[in-house]
């Protein structure tokens, strides 16, 4: 099961009309972004691609192989995102598309002198209070899950682009900070999955929130950790993650309680209270605010 908050689903086109069945491409130019929307209807291998400036795509439907520079390929599905810096192109394999089971997905594209533009406003006017830290983009953390805050802005950036509104090109410049905030703060997230360095100020608050996750976790505590004052580690651990402590400890838990539930031996009231929770209801009405379905409806669908 994907772990990433796919994106809404978008019509796809007439096959009768298209210009090709292999990246047929529609696009919708903004005075600072273009939204480019690829469908594919039959299996290919080796489609090169490549764009100018900053390039984020999110998967729509079925299942592409990504293959950047040397490293090795991965499957890229709804749900995910890849962001490429200006200059690198990409081979693309589509192993199973064709008619019945198309492969679409979003590419919006920006001038890097745009993305400057922007990340040098957000790290002027709306600077992290982490001293040491600056809004900047991570190319080493380019392929990472959706979560719910990325998907809403990224759904709300290509209803901008596809809409007829004389102000659509102001609307997308506001959504296009919130969505180099938002991809900044994911890569953290996805970094945190990975394993935060050392030297992260984070890390050992990270360590002692999945080492206590069945307890009670005080925030005097955590702040001790990462060596802050309780205002000032709420607002960087805010800006870095998108998330408040405490909504971080529910996904935590969640995530680990996802991983519970594949043993048939275990009870979903057992789960929700080896995972810190201590209301059934409560549990469940979390997990399925975030993962779409009720612990049991998943656990049905892991087995089935």
């Amino acid at each position: 099961m994907n772990n990433g908050y796919p994106l809404q689903t978008i019509n796809l086109s007439d096959t009768r009309k298209v210009n090709s069945l292999v990246e047929h491409r529609r696009v919708f130019n903004l005075n600072h972004c273009e939204l480019n929307i690829f469908e594919t209807y039959q299996q290919c291998s080796d489609v090169v691609l490549s764009y100018n400036g900053l390039v984020i795509t999110s998967m729509l439907r079925g299942r592409k192989v990504m293959h950047l520079s040397e490293n090795p390929g991965f499957d890229f599905l709804p749900g995910e995102t890849v962001i490429l810096p200006e200059g690198i192109s990409m081979k693309v394999d589509f192993p199973e598309a064709d008619e019945k089971h198309p492969v679409q997905c979003a590419t919006i594209a920006l001038d890097w002198s745009v993305v400057t533009h922007m990340l040098d406003f957000l790290n002027e006017y709306y600077p992290r209070k982490d001293e040491i830290a600056e809004w900047k983009l991570n190319f080493n953390q380019y392929h990472f899950y959706n979560n719910r805050e990325l998907a809403n802005v990224m759904n709300k950036l290509i209803n901008i682009s596809m809409e007829d509104d004389i102000a659509k090109d102001a609307l997308a410049d506001l959504t296009l900070k919130s969505l180099l905030i938002r991809v900044i703060q994911t890569q953290n997230m996805a970094m945190v999955e990975d394993g935060l360095s050392a030297n992260n100020r984070f890390a050992a608050v990270v360590e002692y929130i999945r080492e206590h996750l069945p307890e009670k976790i005080g925030i005097d505590v955590l702040c001790q950790k990462a060596c802050m004052s309780k205002s000032g580690f709420f607002r960087s651990f805010k800006e870095t993650f998108g998330l408040s402590p405490m909504e971080f400890i529910i996904r935590e838990r969640i995530s680990l309680a996802k991983r519970l539930l594949v043993n048939p031996t275990a009870t979903v009231t057992e789960v929700c209270y080896q995972v810190g929770f201590n209301n059934l209801h409560y549990f469940s009405r979390l997990f399925k605010m975030l993962e779409g379905v009720t612990p049991t409806f998943y656990r049905q669908t892991v087995f089935s």
